[in-house]
């Protein structure tokens, strides 16, 4: 039997990232942490809250960086889950008690690194960075859906054998349904994994 029910945000299970963005007018790294993502060849698309400093950077033409974490460095996200870029939050972020901070990566205690085929900077601490361009932003009701185009991926030495990615050996945080987890024990593979 099955009950249907009604929510707001169906968080099923979606790996956390960080997306860095550059304001064009000063130069300042942001630091937007995020779950809502999916890739497939080599597009990426996130879905963004439209009243995050983040989003008004893409909307700028920003490019945008992905760096995702491992269940390590939840107590770094914790430090800067409500903080927002912008000066003066307003609708929801304000209601929910979000405060300004001008350097996320201080604040998370995280580190930059360059961006090599984009100018957005990578997280240094996470395991995978995918550096993008914006191909299309479609705004929705509060967020938007941006389409990216991947320009490079990084994967940490730690995580890589052979040139192919140990995946018994990733262990990615996860959002699911307003809780953090990771991944558990390897139950199966499908058909066509080529991975360790």
């Amino acid at each position: 039997m099955h009950q249907r029910i009604e929510r707001f945000g169906f968080y099923y299970g979606f790996p956390v990232f960080f997306m860095t963005t550059k304001d064009r007018a000063t130069g300042a790294d942001d630091l937007t942490p995020l779950s809502s993502s999916w890739t497939l060849g080599n597009t990426m698309v996130i879905g963004i809250g439209q009243g995050n400093k983040g989003f008004q950077n893409l909307e700028e033409g920003a490019e945008a960086t992905f760096s995702v974490p491992d269940d390590t460095l939840y107590e770094q996200l914790k430090r800067i889950e409500k903080t927002t870029g912008v000066q003066e939050p307003a609708g929801v972020k304000k209601e929910l008690g979000y405060t300004y901070c001008p350097d996320k990566f201080a604040a998370a205690g995280l580190t930059r690194l360059p961006g090599e085929t984009v100018r957005t900077v990578r997280v240094a601490e996470c395991p995978i960075h995918i550096e993008t361009v914006v191909e299309s932003i479609t705004p929705k009701d509060w967020f938007a859906v941006v389409v990216c185009r991947i320009t490079a991926i990084f994967v940490s030495d730690e995580l890589l054998r052979d040139g192919r990615i140990d995946t018994a050996k990733w262990r990615p945080l996860i959002y699911k349904f307003k809780e953090y987890t990771t991944t558990g024990a390897r139950i199966g593979l499908n058909f066509g994994f080529s991975e360790y």
